[in-house]
């Protein structure tokens, strides 16, 4: 399965709405600097990033990964079929993975909602990054290993077959504590 790069998609819809680097940074809240990082394809978004750069083209988040098919009645997407996304974290001496997530959903545009697969490596504990926030709500099923994390200040851990609601606009931040990959069923609906 190949690893997208997201870079020039997003390049490519930011021209095509004739907004400069600094003017697409500002709507969508992230620095200039990691913008363009994103465009070159040396980082990838994580999935808040994502979400504000595609309100910010105006766009569903799903287009960034490709043209809007036509509307459907219902869809199936195979397992070797789904597309795979690794964000990278910044730490002080290297960049390591965060975090892995696969598409489950393909864009529509009677569709409101965007489902992942997402996968945490072992022994992660909190990123030294700033907690997310976007529009929209959450719901995570963790299907596999230990998840810990913060929403709003308030700490939570959680096993496998527990569930999780979040309104994304609270700041929150996930990271697996645990010996084993952390797998999980997560369903975005960013309004």
């Amino acid at each position: 399965m190949e690893y997208l790069a997201l870079g020039e998609r997003i390049r490519q819809l930011r021209v095509e709405r004739a907004l400069s680097l600094k003017e697409l940074s500002l709507k969508a809240g992230i620095s200039e600097d990691l913008l363009k990082k994103i465009e070159a394809d040396q980082d990838q978004p994580l999935i808040g990033q994502l979400i504000s750069l595609s309100k910010a083209l105006d766009v569903n988040v799903a287009d960034v990964f490709r043209d809007r098919p036509r509307s459907q009645k219902f869809e199936i997407i195979r397992k070797g079929e789904r597309e795979r996304v690794k964000p990278l974290l910044q730490s002080a001496k290297t960049k390591v993975f965060d975090y892995q997530y696969e598409l489950l959903t393909r864009p529509a545009d009677d569709k409101h909602l965007d489902a992942y697969l997402i996968e945490l490596a072992p022994h992660q504990s909190k990123p030294p990054r700033q907690d997310m926030t976007h529009p929209g709500e959450e719901f995570i099923y963790l299907l596999e290993g230990k998840l810990e994390g913060e929403i709003a200040g308030e700490s939570f851990k959680m096993e496998a077959g527990d569930s999780l609601f979040l309104r994304s606009t609270q700041p929150h931040v996930f990271f697996n504590p645990g010996d084993k990959p952390a797998r999980a069923l997560t369903v975005i609906y960013p309004f």
